[in-house]
């Protein structure tokens, strides 16, 4: 299981180590890092349990005519909208699973990088 410390280590996936690149504005240079931010993170659970229910579900992100999978990671959750701003429509999908939606999503960035919005989604088991 993910703690809310080792996930949020997790979002950021380093392409280079400890290297930075110059980003400039009216005030002087930022040092932007290198790396490679997701905009939404959505920890996925089962409702009734709080097991990780990640593996077997289907996410997707929308934004008009965008349309983007989302991908697992571990068994506790999905990530999307690599470095990228905007607002999202979400829906995961897991058989045995109703399924679980999240409207306008709104991500945002500064000079560097988008700003992740954490999602927690518990999955409500389908009536059989």
């Amino acid at each position: 299981m993910l703690t809310n410390r080792s996930f949020a280590k997790h979002l950021a996936i380093p392409l280079v180590a400890a290297a930075l690149a110059g980003c400039g504005d009216s005030t002087g240079p930022i040092a932007c890092t290198e790396e490679f931010r997701y905009g939404i993170t959505i920890e996925v659970r089962d409702g009734a349990t709080g097991a990780g229910a990640a593996v077997g579900a289907q996410g997707t992100l929308t934004e008009g005519a965008y349309v983007e999978e989302l991908m697992v990671f571990g068994d506790d959750a999905m990530l999307g909208a690599g470095e990228r701003a905007g607002t999202y429509d979400v829906l995961i999908t897991k058989p045995g699973f109703e399924d679980w939606t999240a409207s306008r999503v709104t991500v945002t960035a500064d000079e560097c990088h988008v700003r992740t919005v954490a999602l927690q989604a518990n999955l409500v088991r389908a009536p059989n």
